[in-house]
């Protein structure tokens, strides 16, 4: 009985830290965080999960019963199908392209050890503008819609 009280005390700190997360693609659960490392199952795309630790590029997550390590490039913070924050992007859902951008004046140890300030994020939504004020204030200054053949000739 004190033994299995020790090790849930002990397991107690890493339940309080984990924060949830999804799968935004379809991903395999490995047992370490490394490309070659054992599937230990595949989690569908929007599954949730716990997050539990970083190491790299890698999550360490729980997904239902079991633990394991998935790349961060593959978990979303926000639950499926949420608008997206000013700040997420990086991947185009119809092209699944990565768009990056150099980070200048951190080191590599700063960068590994970054965390999400979603509560930050979700501010800067009140600077966020609708279409129709957008297009209000292109009105404004006489500015003209065009054609984007990128966007598939979209105004």
């Amino acid at each position: 009985m004190t033994r299995k009280l020790l090790l849930a005390l002990l397991w107690l700190p890493l339940l309080a830290a984990a924060e949830p997360g999804y799968v935004s693609d379809a991903t395999d659960l490995r047992d370490g965080p490394y490309v070659d490392a054992k599937t230990l199952q595949s989690l569908p795309a929007a599954a949730p999960v716990e997050i539990l630790g970083r190491q790299g590029g890698w999550y360490q997550v729980q997904a239902a019963q079991q633990q394991g390590w998935v790349r961060m490039s593959s978990l979303r913070l926000r639950v499926p199908g949420a608008r997206a924050g000013l700040l997420d992007g990086g991947r185009a859902a119809a092209t699944q392209t990565v768009a990056t951008t150099g980070v200048r004046g951190f080191g590599q140890g700063e960068l590994q050890n970054a965390t999400p300030d979603v509560a930050a994020a979700d501010a800067l939504e009140t600077a966020a503008v609708t279409t129709a004020d957008a297009r209000g204030f292109a009105a404004q200054a006489n500015l003209q819609a065009k054609a984007d053949p990128a966007r598939g000739g979209s105004q």
